[in-house]
């Protein structure tokens, strides 16, 4: 059955419980070398292609930034100069994922702020999840992936997450904001198989053919970070996020 869809949450609501004790981010899992494999269906991972296939009918489907790509805050001409906090998300807002606690990831401009907030709540509005990021005030990609100490996702389950940059005031009613859903999927047994003999490019070729966003995104954004001087690499995000239409955001480094 086709998932509700969830109407974003005001930043009053996300904003709950701001001040409460913060947990410790952990770092991102050590990052994973490019290596080959032998898969059905792939050459060699070298040269592979990322693409995304986005779900068509009969596959779990879900939306994701549901006030806007830039929360309302960037008009085109910005966004066009990477002047907006923007979430790596494609223009079908397809929010999938298979992750118990997958990675976010957003573009960050420029900025005095000190701290990103991050908020996760449920279908029902109840907090899962919030915490503080800090960030340098550079322009970059940010990636957060949610720690062991937050509550796993549920299969099946929406949920509705949140980036604030949160400036020497605090949070305000124009505070710029990105936020959206996702929704935790469970790979078939097809996919598992070939996951399990996969190396990370092909596991993010693997995701993008099944419509699974987040860890297609995640996934060859761990190895585009760990491995910045690989011209594939280069080449394969560029490709990937230029075909969602994030091509303004497509050479900005890792934060």
């Amino acid at each position: 059955m086709k998932s509700k869809q969830k109407k974003p949450l005001p930043i009053a609501i996300l904003s709950t419980g701001l001040f409460l004790a913060m947990a410790t981010i952990p770092g991102l899992q050590p990052s994973a070398k490019a290596q080959t494999s032998q898969v059905a269906g792939f050459p060699d991972a070298s040269v592979l292609r990322i693409t995304f296939d986005p779900p068509g009918p009969g596959k779990p489907k879900d939306t994701a930034g549901g006030a806007s790509r830039d929360g309302g805050q960037c008009s085109q001409e910005l966004a066009a100069q990477s002047s907006c906090v923007k979430p790596l998300m494609p223009t079908t807002q397809e929010g999938l994922t298979v992750a118990e606690r997958p990675v976010f990831l957003v573009y960050v401009p420029e900025t005095s702020a000190k701290q990103v907030f991050f908020s996760l709540v449920d279908e029902n509005n109840q907090h899962i999840y919030q915490t503080k990021v800090p960030i340098a005030g550079n322009s970059g990609i940010l990636s957060f992936q949610l720690p062991d100490n937050a509550p796993a996702l549920e299969i099946g389950k929406n949920y509705q997450w949140a980036f604030i940059i949160v400036g020497e005031q605090g949070l305000r009613p124009d505070s710029p904001v990105v936020q959206g859903s996702i929704k935790r999927i469970a790979a078939d047994a097809a996919l598992k198989n070939q996951l399990a003999n996969a190396s990370p490019l092909e596991r993010a070729a693997l995701y993008g053919k099944a419509g699974i966003w987040i860890d297609t995104i995640s996934t060859l954004g761990e190895l585009r970070k760990s491995q910045p001087a690989d011209v594939n690499l280069a080449d394969s995000w560029k490709k990937l996020l230029t075909s969602v239409g994030l091509e303004a955001i497509a050479s900005q480094p890792f934060l």
